[in-house]
């Protein structure tokens, strides 16, 4: 578990947002987990890239997900492809996923596809020494698609789960656990 004093921020994948508006965390009786994202955010622990937030934009117009994110503080969602570091490091993840023998050339375009924000997930993280948040598991005997952990590892890039995010910095009623911020001061 990371300790609290270090400071690590994450980003957070698509899929957690969805997923929590679709079953854990819906809108309707769980608002505390939404807005302990925004205050997570507030206190420089989570944000996401600029392509997650464009896929979340590809929903239906009235998906609370896709309402909720217009509302988000405007640095929650970091630029990814205008940032040439992070694309440097995108083009040595595109050079491995062209290279590797292991996936299906399905799952290797599938990777490659500009529209899929998991690349650039892996490539901000590794450029500005971010985890990553997300549902995705790895699954290293996997062939027919490219896990997010499992990339994300080639390239030292540690990956979790939601539920320990909010272990280590949201309190049951899931607001900031108070010495949080100040231990990242």
């Amino acid at each position: 578990m990371t300790n609290l004093t270090t400071k690590s921020k994450y980003l957070i994948d698509a899929n957690v947002f969805i997923q929590a508006k679709n079953f854990h965390y819906r809108f309707d009786f769980c608002q505390g987990f939404w807005d302990w994202i925004i205050q997570a955010n507030q206190a420089n622990i989570v944000y996401s890239i600029d392509k997650v937030k464009i896929e979340l934009e590809r929903g239906d117009k009235n998906d609370p997900v896709r309402k909720w994110i217009d509302m988000l503080p405007h640095n929650f969602f970091l630029t990814d492809i205008k940032d040439q570091a992070v694309m440097a490091s995108y083009r040595q993840i595109m050079q491995w996923n062209h290279s590797n023998n292991h996936y299906t050339v399905q799952a290797k375009q599938e990777f490659a596809n500009h529209n899929v924000a998991d690349a650039f997930l892996i490539a901000m993280a590794q450029t500005h020494e971010y985890k990553i948040v997300t549902y995705e598991k790895s699954n290293p005997d996997r062939k027919r698609r490219i896990p997010i952990p499992d990339a994300a590892n080639v390239f030292g890039i540690e990956c979790i789960m939601i539920y320990d995010l909010l272990s280590q910095y949201a309190e049951d009623n899931f607001s900031l656990k108070a010495n949080t911020a100040r231990r990242l001061e």
